[in-house]
């Protein structure tokens, strides 16, 4: 009889080592649940309690109803004695002391932006860019969804920057801090400044900045959008003073050809430049904010329509511990199947008898990636999950830039 691989039980215990090692608060009733339910996530791709308690396999499972495993895994999500942000801690403190950027100046792009689940939840999220896509670092979620007053506060903003930060103390790392228009605070982005980092965050239109008018022949206040500007290529401005003299920084216009499609109207023309704040070099503040674009939002897709199916989980998630547990663990695989990811690509020659995973070929004409990190890290979890052949899942949780 042939050997079956990488079963249940098999990634479950290296789930519940990693868990030994990293988080030793955990209880023991933690321990016994949490890599059974990262594991079912992991292999189902689905938020629903039911798809997790069917994904459960193995000895432990055989003689154990459904429904049964259901209720258990309601339970685990509903325990208050269980603090989700806690464990999450842990286990991207231990990714980041590993990872490796591929920049040889050293420079990584921090995305930060809000996430909804229909008007239940909102979740204020800073990711890190990696390939053409972003994992989570840093988030913290709230009831009430775009009525959520405590998800926009800027106190909380700049704890999640903090964390970051402290995230990254012992690199070489130049963190650059990309948001779009809705968080161009003077006193956000002076803080970012004030703890050593860039920022290139979009400004909005009517904005005011200080100018010299040269029809008035004197400084003036206006909408930054009055600012000369060309059309056709970018426009830098150093030492602006912003927002009645709140914050000195520097101002960049774009040119039209250097807006995102997603930027265009439906006539493909442009409404308006992107207007960028930065603290930075000016002359890269285009390229880096370009970094924006995609990194979170298919980031929110991997949890919504294109992974996790976030949007069409049950309504077991009523209360704001159920939510933000079941959030958390969705994040832990997330990033461990983008490891296995990562890992595959700069690996894959110890795979070539066994898999192979076309993630490039030809898109509208071009030789591109097709399959972004963590699809490939699922495509191997998958294939991996119960083969007659042994298929190596790293469970070193180590994250590479590509």
């Amino acid at each position: 009889m042939n050997s079956v691989y990488n079963t249940f039980n098999n990634f479950s215990t290296s789930f519940k080592s990693f868990f030994l090692s990293s988080c030793p608060y955990l209880s023991k009733p933690c321990l016994n649940i949490l890599p059974e339910v990262l594991t079912s996530m992991a292999s189902s791709l689905s938020s629903n309690t039911h798809d997790i308690a069917l994904g459960c396999k193995g000895p432990k499972f055989d003689f154990i109803q459904p429904d049964s495993v259901d209720r258990r895994i309601r339970r685990f999500f509903n325990n208050p004695n269980y603090n989700p942000y806690d464990i999450y801690d842990s286990f991207i403190k231990h990714v980041i002391s590993k990872f490796k950027c591929k920049h040889s100046d050293g420079r990584i792009h921090i995305v930060f932006d809000h996430m909804f689940k229909s008007e239940d939840f909102v979740t204020f999220m800073i990711t890190l860019r990696l390939g053409k896509k972003s994992v989570p670092l840093w988030f913290r979620s709230f009831d009430g969804g775009h009525s959520s007053d405590e998800a926009f506060k800027e106190s909380l903003i700049i704890e999640g920057i903090n964390y970051v930060s402290d995230l990254f103390k012992d690199s070489n790392y130049q963190l650059i801090f990309l948001a779009d228009r809705w968080f161009n605070s003077s006193s956000l982005l002076d803080y970012i400044d004030s703890l050593g980092h860039t920022y290139v965050v979009r400004s909005k239109s009517g904005s005011k900045v200080k100018f010299y008018d040269k029809r008035e022949k004197h400084f003036i206040w206006s909408e930054i959008s009055n600012l000369f500007h060309y059309v056709h290529k970018a426009t830098y401005y150093n030492n602006i003073s912003y927002t009645r003299g709140e914050l000195t920084t520097n101002v960049v216009f774009s040119a039209s050809s250097s807006v995102s499609i997603k930027e265009r109207t439906d006539g493909g023309q442009v409404d308006e430049p992107w207007i960028l704040l930065t603290n930075g070099d000016v002359r890269r503040a285009i390229k880096d904010y370009h970094y924006r674009f995609g990194a979170i939002e298919f980031l929110f897709k991997d949890q919504k329509s294109n992974g996790f199916d976030l949007q069409k989980s049950n309504t077991t998630f009523r209360s704001l511990q159920s939510y933000s547990m079941m959030y958390t663990c969705m994040c832990i695989c997330i990033l461990f199947l983008s490891c296995v990811g990562t890992y595959y690509t700069r690996h894959k020659g110890k795979y070539y008898k066994d898999v192979k995973i076309r993630y490039y070929g030809i898109v509208k004409g071009k030789h591109r990636r097709k399959m972004s990190i963590f699809q490939v890290g699922y495509t191997l979890f998958r294939l991996a999950r119960d083969s007659l052949r042994y298929i190596r899942i790293p469970f070193n949780f180590v994250l590479t830039d590509v």
